[in-house]
């Protein structure tokens, strides 16, 4: 039998010797950067390390520095396993891959899936277990990679001597290690019958605008075709690249508190010491709220998103894009009652009170708590809706959906599709789904069903950048206002009598300030 039927690869580093699970080769644990530890702390990926003989990648590496949640802070239907699912441990060195192929030969040039996690940026990895690539390439002829990279302060640290020493730029490190995997996959991906010339990237929440950052990076040029950007756009949402001389005055205000006096005594300091006192520096903001995110560092982003999209400077890539109708609980269920919700409808949309309560009913509290998820979560698709139109301005194809389908139970129906819902259908993680990605939750037909739609969906776009075809309902691409598949048990383009609501929200998004929160419910300010 030849090395690729026995899961035995060359890469340009050396061999690796991976495992077979039914049809699929699976290679777990690559090295796709040089580990970013010492005097390669906070710089941008090196090229990996060669090696000789045969590399064993069997078992996943470990994922970046994070919040490590013990056993008795779990929720209680996750007690006993480390960190929501993930086999991994936590350390600085983390920029490894994992790749699934199904393919029969090295020639046989496959689509390529390559998945950011989520997490915001400050937490999660590419070994979830609801995204492990089997249920997704053992049923498509698609090639999947999941990547770890740099999150939190190790990911987005910036500081004056570190501009000054990159020569005029610092932070974004997590960006650059996604780009240093798209490179790894580019320059790699055919010895696993993967196509070079047809990759997509795929986000979801913190991924996604990781993701949104790579469409719109003049850097990634040239190395990808196409991006999935799932419940996270940047335009209009809540994560947005901040000024560099914000975080550069953040480092410098960190390292007084560490008592650091130069970027090389930081250097040399151990990686979860300097966690622990980033995490109680940042304090009861939180890492996300008040922590080191991504900037617009003036080379990977080298201006304001909105600028660069309104331009028409961002990558020439095909773009599916979208988010759930219900992506985060605003309010308690159980608290909340309707007459809240009519008093919240009335001091926030003033000017629309009686078309609100139409557009979003509620008899119960339920209702009304799941209604005011529904309301921040359209206003969320409208950053979805604006790429769209942008790319139909400048003749890019996109491709933009609503995600409603709910797990078939009563709370499912209660709470509605939220964040993170449509993961395990796409990468085919039967019997989760249960209100997080994570939980157990036993699919019916109406589940079955709905994979093989949205795998459909997602396999047509990563191999032609369509995603229509196999007798699924018609998927317009984005060319009049608020064109958008809604994707449910009944999926269908969102009818023009539904969209009156969208029109009011997109006029007050563009002529009002919004102000966005991640629980909690959006309001509109009068621009200044």
């Amino acid at each position: 039998m030849d090395n690729f039927s026995n899961a035995k690869v060359q890469v340009k580093q050396g061999w690796l010797q991976g495992y077979t699970e039914g049809d699929l080769k699976i290679f777990k644990g690559i090295p796709y950067a040089a580990p970013p530890v010492g005097e390669l702390r906070f710089r941008h990926p090196q090229d990996p390390g060669r090696w000789r003989g045969v590399r064993r990648a069997t078992q996943y590496a470990a994922a970046s520095i994070q919040h490590v949640m013990s056993d008795d802070q779990l929720p209680a239907n996750v007690h006993g396993v480390p960190q929501f699912l993930m086999p991994s441990q936590y350390e600085e060195d983390c920029l490894y891959l994992n790749v699934w192929t199904p393919a029969k030969t090295p020639e046989a040039k496959l689509p390529v899936f390559v998945w950011i996690h989520g997490g915001g940026m400050v937490a999660g990895s590419g070994c979830e277990v609801v995204c492990d690539g089997t249920g997704f390439a053992s049923r498509k002829d698609v090639v999947v990679v999941t990547i770890n990279y740099r999150l939190g302060f190790l990911g987005f640290f910036a500081h004056p001597e570190l501009t000054r020493e990159a020569g005029g730029t610092s932070g974004n490190y997590a960006l650059y290690d996604m780009r240093k995997a798209c490179q790894w996959v580019k320059e790699n991906i055919a010895v696993f019958g993967g196509d070079p010339d047809r990759i997509t990237v795929a986000g979801q929440s913190g991924g996604a605008a990781g993701t949104g950052a790579l469409h719109a990076s003049p850097l990634m040029k040239g190395l990808i075709n196409r991006v999935s950007i799932e419940s996270g756009p940047i335009y209009w949402g809540f994560m947005q690249p901040q000024p560099r001389s914000e975080l550069e005055q953040k480092g410098v205000e960190f390292m007084e508190y560490i008592g650091c006096k130069s970027i090389a005594e930081l250097r040399r300091k151990d990686a979860w010491e300097l966690f622990d006192s980033y995490t109680a520096f940042v304090g009861a903001t939180g890492p996300m709220a008040g922590g080191f995110s991504f900037c617009v560092d003036g080379e990977f982003i080298p201006k304001p998103y909105s600028e660069i999209m309104d331009s028409g400077e961002f990558n020439d890539f095909d773009v599916l894009m979208g988010s759930c109708s219900q992506e985060f609980p605003c309010v308690d269920p159980e608290k909340f009652t309707v007459e809240d919700f009519h008093a919240y409808l009335a001091e926030a949309f003033p000017d629309n009170v009686e078309n609100m309560k139409k557009w979003y009913p509620a008899e119960n509290g339920v209702q009304a708590a799941k209604q005011a998820s529904t309301i921040a979560s359209d206003i969320m698709l409208l950053g979805s809706a604006k790429i769209g139109e942008i790319c139909k301005k400048f003749g890019r194809k996109a491709y933009i959906w609503l995600m409603s389908k709910e797990n078939e139970t009563e709370r499912g129906h209660a709470a509605g599709s939220p964040h993170c819902a449509e993961m395990p259908y796409v990468f085919g993680r039967v019997d989760k789904g249960e209100r997080n990605p994570f939980f157990d939750y036993h699919w019916v037909g109406a589940d079955y069903d709905f994979m093989e739609l949205i795998q459909g969906y997602w396999y047509d776009f990563c191999a032609t950048g369509d995603p229509n075809g196999g007798g699924r309902p018609e998927w317009k691409q984005y060319g009049e206002a608020f064109d958008i598949c809604e994707l449910c048990n009944d999926t269908h383009m969102i009818p023009a009598e539904e969209q009156e609501k969208y029109r009011y929200f997109y006029k007050k998004l563009s002529t009002n300030n919004f102000v966005v929160t991640l629980f909690g419910l959006p309001r509109f300010t009068p621009k200044e």
